[in-house]
């Protein structure tokens, strides 16, 4: 049997399979999205489905459509200040844009075509593009109306639609898929303006002016009401969350009854101005709070958010990366629940740390001097009007015995007398600045050379003259020289490692006048003044030196306390 022929026509099935394949794959998956997109519409009093179908639609016939979505049938009636439910997709609409005002780090924007780019300040962010945001990053949306949105490190925000109907009212929603967002508005919203936020679990709208938004996981995300109220609908149910108040959703339950939040946080210290970096700043205590929070930011307002810390109460908040200028920072409670309070603040924070302390250059710190007087130097600034220098004799700085202010970049001090001594210089601007002082530098004055006696004790025999004198304080050793001229040049006997205030002459000396100095080394090796050479004479009688030599005269001895 022959095989049969085929047309060379394709079949009415093979049509139907083409067209559907096609309408699959090549319409575009944002116009899917869009059909299945509902934007609340706010029901005014004396009006009915037509009217709204020719004034916010495409075609008037498509009031059956929004019949059809919100389950009406005939005769179809609507009451005042109800919301019907109607599929983007049939409104007549403008589309606006958000533009991103700050940010902090380097977050990303995903376009609608999947494209990822870095996002930053001055940018826009429009409809169906998604902001992410990772570790320590924030980013602050503005939207027409004076509408913001704050988003938190680690989240990822869906801008859902942002538009604006046949009326000018501004429509918004915003998908939080994880992390935080707080959003805000400036005044309370018309009846058919909406600014709602949707979780894998939950919508929020605002019917007050701001309010938190948390998906804790994906099982579980809190709301939070900072002013006004929020209606917030879940798994069939609507609760309104005052301000004060949280409510936790679960996953496929309805919300939970609003709970009270923690109270406020006490403002723990604040300096007028932190010359240093880390800016420290102590955690309030407070009962039944798990973890305190820091936010910085740029403007009072407190959208413009720079970083942020979570710690235990009384802990240490140390913010280490921010620069010169003024701050405003706001402090907020979490409890055990996991509802976060209210926040505290804003409060000024100023820092300046520029022109920084000054720094010592000399002398080295725990110096000793066996002078008087002792020259300090530092590094010079050119940002320095003045310099004020601060000597004391004790680490507090509280025994003053000199203050005052120089210009130069040295301070020589007074003739002191022995004993320990603390040291710090600041730097004055010329705006009035004052930095913190240097770190303290101290030193020891050690006691000048005093006269003692220097003794001879003949031995007879070989065993030459010992010549003795009074043991120093604070002595590891002492250095001798003899030498036959008072500049001590000729020497004719040196020992510069002796234990003890002893040295022994055992050799022959000519008969004649010898001179005899010493001084003493310290235990960390600091050496003493000389000490005025004396006279040794030597006569005929008494030439070798077992037989005895006279010492006639004294020498000065450097005596270490």
């Amino acid at each position: 049997m022959r095989p049969q022929k085929t047309s060379g026509y394709p079949s009415p099935v093979s049509n139907i399979l083409f067209l559907f394949l096609f309408f699959l794959l090549v319409l575009p998956t944002s116009l899917l999205a869009e059909a299945q997109t509902l934007v609340p519409l706010h029901v005014q009093r004396g009006t009915n489905l037509i009217r709204i179908a020719r004034q916010y639609c495409a075609s008037p016939s498509d009031w059956k459509v929004i019949a059809g979505i919100n389950k009406l049938s005939s005769p179809y009636i609507i009451y005042a200040d109800s919301t019907l439910e109607v599929p983007l997709s049939i409104l007549r609409t403008k589309k606006v844009s958000a533009r991103v005002i700050s940010i902090k780090g380097a977050p990303l924007l995903v376009t609608g075509e999947h494209k990822t780019l870095q996002l930053h300040k001055g940018d826009t962010v429009l409809p169906g593009q998604t902001v992410v945001t990772r570790d320590d990053e924030y980013v602050h949306l503005i939207y027409p109306d004076n509408k913001h949105s704050r988003i938190g490190p680690e989240s990822k925000m869906l801008l859902v639609y942002l538009m604006r109907l046949a009326d000018n009212n501004l429509q918004a929603e915003f998908f939080l898929d994880r992390g935080r967002m707080t959003n805000s508005i400036e005044r309370k919203l018309k009846p058919n303006e909406h600014f709602r936020t949707r979780t894998p679990m939950a919508i929020t709208g605002i019917r007050g002016t701001e309010f938190r938004l948390k998906v804790e996981d994906a099982e579980t995300n809190i709301v939070e009401t900072l002013k006004g109220r929020v209606a917030l609908s879940a798994a069939g149910k609507e609760i309104l969350v005052a301000k004060g108040q949280g409510s936790r959703v679960k996953k496929g339950k309805p919300p939970a009854p609003p709970h009270a939040l923690p109270p406020s946080p006490k403002l723990p210290e604040i300096q007028d101005i932190y010359r240093v970096l880390p800016v420290v700043i102590a955690a309030p205590r407070q009962k039944n709070i798990r973890s305190m929070r820091i936010r910085v930011t740029k403007d009072k307002k407190g959208m413009n958010t720079l970083t942020e810390q979570s710690t235990p109460p009384g802990k240490k908040f140390s913010l280490s990366t921010l620069a010169d200028g003024s701050y405003f920072l706001f402090f907020t409670g979490t409890d055990q629940q996991g509802f976060e309070s209210l926040p505290t603040g804003p409060v000024g924070l100023h820092i300046r740390t520029n022109p920084g302390a000054p720094i010592i250059s000399s002398p080295k710190n725990n110096q000793k001097f066996f002078k008087s007087t002792v020259k300090v130097r530092w590094l010079q600034s050119d940002q320095a009007d003045h310099y004020t220098v601060q000597l004391a004799t004790d680490p507090n700085f509280t025994h003053l015995i000199d203050k005052q202010q120089t210009t130069k970049d040295f301070y020589t001090t007074p003739a002191l007398k022995p004993g320990n001594y603390f040291f710090r210089v600041q730097l004055v601007t010329g705006d009035g600045f004052h930095t913190l002082f240097s770190a303290p530098i101290a030193w020891e004055v050690m006691a000048q050379p005093k006269l003692g006696s220097l003794n001879t004790s003949p031995q007879g025999g070989d065993k030459g003259i010992t010549l003795r004198w009074p043991a120093m304080a604070d002595t590891a050793g002492y250095m001798i020289q003899i030498a036959t001229d008072k500049a001590c040049t000729d020497l004719i006997a040196e020992d510069d490692n002796l234990k003890k205030p002893s040295y022994t002459i055992n050799f022959q000396l000519v008969n004649g006048k010898y001179f005899v100095r010493i001084r003493s080394i310290t235990k960390d090796g600091l050496k003493s003044p000389w000490t005025p050479p004396q006279v040794m004479t030597v006569e005929a009688e008494s030439s070798w030196l077992p037989h005895g030599i006279a010492v006639l005269g004294f020498i000065a001895l450097a005596i270490i306390l």
